[in-house]
Parts: structure tokens; C-alpha cells; sequence
């Protein structure tokens, strides 16, 4: 009767304080929690949920401190384990995270992909390439599946891998075909591969399901001028700079370049200029810089 009531009392509370979040009351969601995780220190879900609420809310010491506190009252949950190191993962602790991962001492494939994802944002694509293997080798997470051949596909293009970045990205098309960063690295590998229409065709389909992401202008600016279609790569070019925030010396010298070589002489010293007054040593800009004023110095020449 005790263990009902106290049952009924939790969830009762619990109810109450998920109320108070989907409300947006999350200081009143708080003290509830908190109470719980009082009154029934054992129970792992009010510490998760404060935690979400911390996190959600830009207080990452808060949450943190929240997840150790069940960690040390609970070391052996594995599940709290997890969720840690998935935090820690949220907030791109990957070293934190990693070791962690290595220290667990069951055999978890889900553990695999984490740990392969881990060692892909630390840069170490051979050891997150086994490590994401042996996760699609166990045949579990199906829905995970699927971001593990992204994942592949993308340490694959950094390795200069092409085909075998091919094979994986359209492995992965399979459930991302809606996906524009998946279109995106798809163009990429073509892109590197030679085969620019089809390139073209992928960076089209990734522009058409996102308008407003600047890295797909980019590249659709860079495949242009592979395909002799300057004009075009002129817009693509001035559209990514239109929605990048931070733009570099490279993206004038690419605009620069495809007035160039559409003919546009005048625009594309200007863009130089900008190009170098960004980075002085930009080597595509100073070269490009120099032909300009050749084309321009010929031409007036040929007009006296």
C-alpha cells in the first residue's frame, strides 16, 4: 500500500512538473523536480529532466552538476552513463566523452556509433571508421544506421577516399534523400571525381530543398566555372556571400574569378582588390589580380 502511494505520489509530481515545462514555467517546473529528486533520490527521471531544463535554458554547469549527482549516487547505471556522455557530446566535450566511452566495459554497438562519432570530431577517421563499421556489422539501432554511412561518407571525402565516400553517401541517400547536406557531399565527391554534371545535378537538388543555405551557392559557384557556365557561377557566388555572415578572402577571389572569365573585367579587379585587402598573400587573388590588368591594359591598348 506504502510503495502505491508513494508510486501514485511520484507520478502525480512528475505530471505536474512536465505541465509546468510544456507551459514554458520552467522555474516552476525546477522547484518541482527538485523536490522529487529530494524525496526520491533513487529515481533517475527527475535529475534527467531538470538536467534538460538547465541545458535548454543555457545553464550547462547546472545540468552537468545535476548528471554527476546521479552518476555518484548511481556509478553503475549504465544508462546514466550514457546519457552523460550523450550530453557531453551535445555540448562537443568529445575527448570527455570519448574517454568515458572507453571506459565502459560493456560491449554496446550503440557505444560503437558514439565512439565512432566521437573520434570523427576529433579528427581520428580511421578509428572512427572501425568503430561506426562495427556498429552497421551488428545490425542493431536501425535508425541509426543510416547516419553511421553519412558519417563515413563525410570521414571518406576528408580522406580523399571518393569512391569509397561515394559508395557510402548513396547508402545513406537511402533515408536522407531529403537532406541537403547530404546532397551537398554527394556534389562534393563528384566534384572531385570529375564528373561535374553530376555534381551539378546533386548541388541543385541540395539548393532546391534549402534556399538559404550559403555553403550549397559555394560550391553550386565552384561547379559552374568547372562547366564553363561563368554567369551563372557569378550569381551563385554573389548569392553565397548575400547569406554568409562571416566571408573570407576566398569568396571575393571565386566572384572575381567568374567575372573574369565572363568578361566582366572591371568587376572582377574589384573583387580581387577586395580579395587581397582581406588576405594581402590570397595567391588566387594576386594571380588573378595580374591577368586582369593585363586583359585591361591589352584592351585599351587595342582601342587607341
Amino acid at each position: 500500500m506504502n510503495g502505491n502511494k508513494l508510486d501514485y505520489k511520484f507520478q502525480h509530481k512528475i505530471k505536474s512538473a512536465k505541465e509546468f515545462e510544456a507551459q514554458g514555467k520552467y522555474l516552476h517546473a525546477i522547484q518541482v523536480y527538485q523536490l522529487l529528486i529530494d524525496e526520491f533520490p533513487e529515481l533517475p527521471e527527475p535529475y534527467i529532466n531538470l538536467a534538460d531544463i538547465y541545458q535548454l535554458n543555457g545553464k550547462k554547469k547546472s545540468a552537468e552538476k545535476i548528471l554527476k549527482l546521479i552518476l555518484d549516487r548511481q556509478p553503475d547505471n549504465y544508462e546514466i552513463k550514457l546519457y552523460y556522455i550523450q550530453f557531453l557530446m551535445h555540448n562537443k566535450e568529445w575527448d570527455k566523452a570519448l574517454n568515458l566511452l572507453l571506459s565502459l566495459s560493456i560491449e554496446d554497438p550503440f557505444a560503437s556509433y558514439l565512439t565512432g562519432y566521437c573520434y570523427f570530431n576529433l579528427n581520428d577517421y580511421e578509428l572512427a571508421k572501425v568503430h561506426l563499421l562495427s556498429f552497421i556489422i551488428s545490425d542493431e539501432e536501425p535508425e541509426l544506421i543510416h547516419d553511421a554511412y553519412l558519417i563515413i561518407a563525410k570521414l571518406e571525402l576528408e580522406l580523399n577516399q571518393y569512391e569509397n565516400a561515394l559508395k557510402y553517401a548513396k547508402k545513406a541517400e537511402v533515408m536522407y534523400d531529403d537532406d541537403w547536406e547530404l546532397k551537398l557531399i554527394i556534389a562534393k565527391i563528384y566534384y572531385y571525381l570529375k564528373m561535374y554534371t553530376h555534381s551539378s545535378d546533386s548541388i541543385n537538388k541540395g539548393i532546391k530543398i534549402n534556399k538559404k543555405e550559403a555553403a550549397l551557392y559555394k560550391w553550386a559557384g565552384k561547379i559552374n566555372l568547372k562547366l564553363d557556365n561563368f554567369n551563372k557561377a557569378k550569381k551563385c557566388f554573389e548569392k553565397h556571400i548575400d547569406l554568409n555572415d562571416d566571408i573570407t578572402s576566398n569568396d571575393y577571389a571565386y566572384l572575381a574569378d567568374a567575372c573574369l572569365k565572363s568578361g566582366k573585367l572591371n568587376e572582377a579587379l574589384n573583387f580581387y582588390n577586395t580579395a587581397i585587402k582581406l588576405d594581402p598573400k590570397n595567391k588566387l587573388a594576386l594571380e588573378g589580380k595580374s591577368t586582369t590588368n593585363d586583359l585591361l591594359n591589352n584592351k585599351l591598348a587595342s582601342d587607341v
